[in-house]
């Protein structure tokens, strides 16, 4: 059973061709295949995309039935990315998602190879962070169709909580926006939303050196700094939504929309999606629905789409009698 407000239960990828893109992630993280077939029509409504015949193919971790992945590819020719010729720094839509890196002795890099034979870019080097009693080891790379993933390695303390959950990759339990204005978006999770902060944080961009995750020049990084703030709707980095503001002016990418290639939503289920859908409104947000959507593999679905003023599009579900 689904729980209800508590974090995204999955994120979803457009790509240009969605057999292929699924096989390459499961190669890469382990996961294995949930469900496929024709996007049922609410849901292609709610992704702004009514009337478009599409495909997708589920994907999660084996052991945990959360934190999955659905990709979704159109029919006929694949439309451009959204975030096409962006930075890691740059504003706009859903930057990226997360996942640990699980497994053995030095885990990160080989979930990194093994993304990279997927055909996965970093944007820079693994780098190691060392903040005294927390260390942890992060890379953010990026595929042909804008899928960015950030991968992260607990060095110390042991990482809790993912007992019994098989490596090389944990299911996804963050996703980032980079935003242009910080303090707007805190303000929809945390007051808008009633979101409980998990992470609320302001510092260097990079190390001393300049040696940074998102690609930064080394010769300036060192000199900025960032705001983070991690939000849930109980305060727990499950599910949770990142977002990061660097405070300085960069290329903005929030019109950028499906049918638009790479992270295009977060679903979440909820217990009042019109409650939901009356606060995102008032904050702002374009809203589509209510509608009833098919949400393949549970059921029959009351569901909304909220896109936020940065152009992330947070969708809410509300499960039917008898889904």
């Amino acid at each position: 059973m689904i729980a209800l407000d508590n974090g995204f239960e999955e994120v979803v990828g457009i790509v240009a061709d969605v057999e292929a893109s699924a096989a390459r992630l499961m190669a890469a993280t382990g996961y294995v295949e949930i469900a496929r077939g024709a996007v049922d029509a609410g849901a292609l409504a709610l992704l702004g995309m009514a009337g478009r015949p599409a495909r997708e193919v589920l994907i999660g971790h084996r052991d945990v039935a959360r934190g999955r992945i659905r990709l979704i590819a159109l029919d006929g020719e694949a439309a451009p990315l959204a975030r096409d010729g962006a930075q890691a720094w740059d504003t706009g839509g859903i930057f990226d998602i997360n996942l640990r890196a699980l497994g053995g002795n030095a885990p990160i890099e080989r979930l990194h190879r093994r993304l990279g034979d997927a055909g996965y870019l970093a944007h820079a080097p693994i780098t190691d962070w060392d903040f005294g009693p927390l260390a942890v080891r992060e890379v953010v790379e990026s595929d042909a169709d804008g899928l960015c993933i950030a991968l992260m390695e607990r060095v110390r303390p042991p990482l809790a909580g993912y007992e019994g959950v098989s490596g090389p990759a944990s299911w996804v339990f963050n996703s980032t926006q980079v935003v242009a204005d910080f303090d707007a978006a805190r303000r929809f999770y945390r007051d808008v939303l009633g979101w409980l902060p998990v992470q609320e944080t302001e510092g260097p961009v990079a190390q001393a050196s300049g040696v940074n995750c998102m690609g930064l020049p080394v010769g300036l990084a060192a000199g900025l700094t960032m705001r983070i703030g991690i939000y849930h709707p109980a305060g727990r980095m499950e599910g949770s939504v990142e977002i990061i503001g660097f405070g300085m002016k960069t290329l903005d990418f929030s019109a950028s929309q499906p049918p638009m290639r790479g992270w295009a939503s977060l679903r979440f289920p909820m217990s009042d999606i019109d409650g939901f859908a009356q606060k995102a409104r008032e904050a702002g947000c374009a809203i589509i629905g209510p509608i009833e959507a098919e949400w393949r593999p549970h059921g029959r679905t009351r569901a909304v789409a909220a896109i936020t003023p940065w152009g992330a599009r947070v969708e809410a579900f509300e499960m039917q009698a008898g889904a």
